[in-house]
């Protein structure tokens, strides 16, 4: 609560008078609902924009409430106080948090290199970028933004953290952004290296891609849809079938009978699950009524 947030701001001040860093602490807990990292990096902004700072003549910390108010007034959440931050770095840094972004909670520094080499060499930005992944990488550790876990994988140092790297990327832009790098995970790696990061895959190139014929993408949507029912994820199950379906071709009873049929009935199986019987019964008439694939291939659905 704020009572905390002052007994914090007075230890990291070395002030023992309480009262006189209330409106502070009521500042700082208003821009960070008390969130000890956020708190840290609030604390750290005021410093760095000379909101905040250690008088030598007088010999302690001294501060400007109505100056610290009114220019982190567009700080309205944790997201956005880090997105202030994160918009001083380099450019490049800033595309480098963009690509991460991408990739989820965590990650592996291969999988990392992997998108930032073909990132720096398609977008004029960064492509005269001079410093490698694991620079930039030790960069990002520094800064926390990230932090290093499990021997060479990496993960946000908070949840929102990513969120600010990924509101990096102009809100008309994101779609796209997000499905060029799935298109690079998607072509970049083999099936066995692809399922652990399947979900992800799947997400970002379904950011665009959904309501366009593309075969792979769908058969990519069925893969998960089959993860997801494996784990009783049932609404992602019933979201990555419905949108393997708008992926799929209009002929798509004549040329991909098996790769249809599949999608249909995961899809009825999950909306079954989660009592939407309407969707159930929806999908499974799709199936049904062909006249150009035999009662044994309808089998899945009758299931």
């Amino acid at each position: 609560g704020r009572e905390e947030v002052n007994q914090v701001i007075m230890s990291l001040l070395s002030i023992d008078d309480g009262p006189k860093t209330v409106g502070l602490a009521n500042i700082c807990y208003r821009r960070t609902l008390g969130n000890p990292f956020f708190l840290l990096e609030f604390i750290k902004l005021l410093q760095e924009e000379g909101l905040l700072y250690f008088h030598l003549g007088l010999f302690e910390w001294k501060w400007d409430e109505k100056a610290i108010e009114l220019k982190t007034s567009l700080t309205k959440n944790a997201v956005d106080l880090v997105l202030r931050k994160m918009r001083k770095l380099s450019m490049e840094a800033q595309w480098f948090l963009q690509c991460a972004a991408c990739l989820g909670t965590s990650f592996t520094i291969e999988t990392l290199r992997l998108i930032w080499e073909h990132q720096r060499k398609i977008d004029t930005n960064v492509s005269s970028s001079k410093q490698s992944t694991e620079e930039l990488l030790e960069a990002m550790v520094e800064e926390n933004y990230f932090e290093i876990y499990d021997n060479n994988k990496y993960r946000w140092t908070h949840d929102n953290v990513g969120q600010a790297a990924s509101s990096l990327v102009e809100e008309e832009s994101r779609a796209s952004f997000k499905h060029r790098i799935g298109e690079i995970w998607y072509q970049e790696l083999d099936e066995d290296r692809l399922e652990p990061s399947l979900f992800e895959v799947a997400n970002l190139l379904n950011t665009r891609a959904t309501g366009k014929a593309n075969i792979d993408y769908a058969k990519i949507n069925l893969i998960a849809a089959e993860k997801a029912r494996g784990i009783s994820a049932f609404d992602s199950c019933c979201k990555y079938a419905s949108n393997g379906i708008s992926m799929l071709p209009e002929n798509k009873w004549t040329f991909h009978p098996d790769l249809t049929v599949k999608l249909y009935s995961l899809a009825a199986e999950a909306a079954g699950f989660l009592g939407q019987y309407d969707k159930m019964e929806s999908y499974c008439s799709h199936v049904i009524t062909q006249q150009s694939i035999s009662t044994v291939e309808k089998k899945d659905v009758y299931l």
